[in-house]
């Protein structure tokens, strides 16, 4: 225990949610018990009961459990109380130390964020509060600057895996931090009871790791009722505590728990279930595999021994019985030990000779004892071996290329361990590089002075090789591109925009005077195209608008992402980087402000015209903005814009200077001309002139100007006199088409 501490000067948030709107199927009973326990130990220390919130939703039978605490700030547990504690009535306290408590259902939901469910939630809605983001909000302004200067968060909540129709449509769970993280010098005590895709343990209407935490504060209290619990003491003897517990017979699943302590020190604490806990699905795919593995066994009697051999080798483990005793359930309840376990089996007896055929039937009968998983034990062994202990900024190297790799996925975490296993988990297509590789290749390619690089590129090497012909051949494509990349990179790379990241919307033409259009979306990622959104009924465009705020919400990175709208060249006119975005979020804004965004054309292209299309993109890469050719305004006729085009035919692409009343001219001639940059001042803004759209557009590099449209834009919402705010661009990449349109006609 520490020195004495004054508990007076202590305030809690305790949350416990038991009744869901979701009816009796999402009833949870527990977290009543577990929140009276904390609050009952907290009293005892000397905390004033007037000094604790109480957000509770008990199911009826256990609301006797807090009747007790009267002296406690009581509410329900739903969302505008959850939000009215945290956001406001925080800001008033005056402690040296703040407790944060929360148990409940939580699930992985939209955009892979934990979301700590609300009452409110229910089947096919499950309303939540994003846990990351709680976490965060202790160290903003929503909390006072003087105080508190510590505190500690326990979260007894599942972070289970919805399925994947579900995930699909879920919606990422909201943030409650309103104020950026300004008080970083605010020690953070964080415990938590599950990991990505797994569930806590309850049991006895307790929860399996707030019991066991209880346990271990009481009995040091009880040593010294004065001092403050050494937290770090205290995670330790649950660990061990858990590790008992996992050797006695029928003691049940233990929770995988968490824990980033004061110093944010990161470390898991994992307990894959034994083979005897393991139910439902997880049984009979264990039982399929036994029969699948003894199958192949019985046609090779010496296989068992070999297989055993490797498996001690991999595992680093001792045989679990006498030679003579290995049959087909040992090995495989042998192999469940380890998380990467029964995927390095079934690699062990493909070597062995097992038929590529009978082993896919094993890989298909495995897949819910070992959920993304299939890196070999030894593999994934040998990548932590080289990442987890690096160097704070080759860890932070690693994080990047990570979030470059999986554009549109959220990783918050930075630690290696829980990247490289989140990684892991994405799914992409069999002919498709794993992010995971990926992610590798991009950090050796970006850190190749670093001697961990070299490692790294033989450890993915060695994977890819593993992994079949076709796997090396996009690895090798891979590493050629990257290295390629890293030798021509330019210094002023944050002004460029990212090739891989785009967002693509193709918008049809009005179906009907109302205005009503459908859409296709995708995304182009270093993973490839994918096709991620049809609207093929029509709708209006206030509908359209909403959905791609969704899909940006989702796939794009703000101030990275390229938004590109493909759309008919009637169409050029419409507005759409002004489309408004974040309709639930506290500050409204447009598309354009917070993306580059662009519009595109596949109207007017003739064969004859391409070379010139293509050569004048080329120089788009080195081109300046005062490369770009001025159109007389004087122009009136698509021969004469044309003609003053081809007199151009070094220029890049052209601006159309002022509010122009024969843009539709203009837009013909130079899309069949092979133009791909355009720049235009939508609307008929008066007092516009030529001049002023020549200061905006003064000097600069044309790779840039995505970019530098979208700080106008921004700029525009400072200064609503700024003129630069109904600027838009046509930016025609051709080594970037609009992907394969979908045959969306009725059978």
């Amino acid at each position: 225990m520490s020195p004495p501490h004054d508990w007076g000067r202590t305030h809690a948030v305790i949350v416990a949610v038991e009744a869901y709107a979701g009816g009796a199927k999402w009833e949870l009973s527990g977290p009543a018990n577990d929140a009276a326990r904390v609050m009952r130990w907290l009293l005892e220390r000397g905390v004033p009961g007037h000094q604790m919130h109480l957000l509770a939703s008990p199911l009826a039978e256990n609301e006797g459990l807090l009747a007790g605490f009267t002296q406690a700030r009581r509410s329900t547990a739903d969302r505008a109380n959850v939000r009215r504690v945290f956001q406001e009535e925080l800001r008033h306290i005056d402690v040296d130390w703040l407790w944060v408590y929360w148990a409940g259902h939580g699930v992985q939901a939209g955009g892979n964020r934990w979301s700590l469910l609300y009452p409110e939630s229910r089947t096919g809605d499950p309303l939540g509060l994003d846990a990351d983001n709680l976490v965060s909000l202790l160290r903003t302004a929503h909390l006072p600057a003087a105080g508190p200067g510590r505190a500690t968060v326990v979260i007894d909540a599942c972070r289970s895996a919805l399925s994947p129709r579900e995930h699909a449509q879920a919606q990422a769970p909201e943030t409650i931090a309103a104020y950026p993280e300004t008080h970083r010098s605010r020690d953070i005590f964080l415990m938590r009871a599950s990991r990505p895709g797994e569930a806590a343990k309850n049991r006895a209407g307790a929860g399996v790791f707030t019991s066991c935490l209880m346990d271990r504060l009481e009995a040091a209290s009880r040593r010294d009722a004065a001092a403050v619990p050494d937290l770090t003491q205290v995670w330790t003897e649950v660990s061990a505590e858990f590790d008992r517990l996992r050797t006695i017979a029928g003691a049940g699943q233990m929770p995988t728990v968490y824990l980033k302590d004061w110093r944010d020190n990161e470390s898991h604490h994992l307990y894959p279930p034994s083979p005897s806990e393991l139910t439902g699905l997880q049984s009979i795919d264990r039982d399929m595999l036994t029969l699948l593995v003894g199958a192949a066994l019985t046609t090779r009697p010496a296989s068992a021994a070999r297989v055993a051999a490797g498996l001690c080798k991999e595992l680093d483990s001792g045989l679990p019985c006498a030679p003579d005793e290995l049959d087909a359930r040992t090995i495989v309840d042998w192999s469940l030990t380890r998380p990467h376990g029964t995927v390095t089996l079934i690699h062990l007896l493909a070597s062995d000779g097992v038929s590529e055929a009978d082993a896919e039937e094993m890989r298909r009968s495995s897949v819910q004892l070992a959920r993304g998983r299939w890196l070999l034990c030894s593999e994934y062994d040998a990548l932590i071996g080289l990442l987890a202990p690096a160097p704070h900024d080759f860890a932070k190297a690693f994080a990047h290329a990570a979030r470059e790799e999986a554009v549109g996925v959220v990783l918050t975490d930075t630690e290696p361990k829980a990247l490289t296993d989140h990684l892991e988990e994405l799914k992409v297509d069999e002919r498709q590089l794993p992010r995971l590789l990926g992610a590798v290749e991009r950090v050796a390619a970006t850190r190749a002075a670093d001697p961990r690089a070299e490692q790294l590129r033989e450890w993915s090497l060695n994977c890819a090789t593993r992994l079949g012909e076709s796997m090396l051949s996009a690895l090798v494509n891979r590493r050629a591109e990257l290295t390629e990349r890293a030798t021509h990179a330019r210094p002023d790379t944050d002004n460029q925009l990212d090739t891989e990241d785009r967002v693509q919307i193709r918008l049809s033409r009005p179906v009907d005077l109302s205005g009503r259009r459908t859409c296709q979306v995708w995304t182009r990622t270093a993973a490839g195209v994918e096709s991620i959104e049809t609207q093929d009924v029509p709708v209006p465009l206030t509908d359209l608008q909403r959905t791609v705020d969704a899909i940006l919400t989702r796939h794009g990175r703000v101030h990275r992402t390229l938004v590109e709208f493909f759309v008919d060249a009637a169409d050029l006119e419409l507005d759409v980087h002004r489309w408004r975005i974040g309709a639930d979020d506290p500050v409204e804004r447009s598309i354009g402000t917070d993306f580059p965004v662009v519009l595109r054309c596949t109207e007017y292209r003739r064969p004859e015209q391409e070379h010139l299309w293509q050569r004048r993109w080329k120089r788009v890469a080195t081109a300046q903005v005062d490369d770009l050719h001025w159109l007389p305004a004087s122009l009136t006729t698509v021969k004469a814009v044309h003609g003053s085009v081809s007199a151009r035919e070094d220029a890049p692409g052209a601006v159309v200077p002022a509010a122009e009343t024969h843009r539709n001219a203009v837009f013909t001639a130079c899309l069949f001309g092979g133009v791909p940059v355009v720049v235009w001042r939508g609307g008929n803004e008066p007092g516009s002139n030529e001049e002023e759209l020549r200061s905006l557009l003064d000097g600069g590099s044309l790779g840039a100007l995505p970019a530098r449209l979208r700080r106008l834009r921004a700029e525009c919402d400072v200064d609503e006199q700024h003129s630069g705010g109904r600027l838009a661009l046509l930016w025609d990449d051709p080594g970037r088409p609009l992907p394969r349109r979908l045959d969306l006609s009725a059978p």
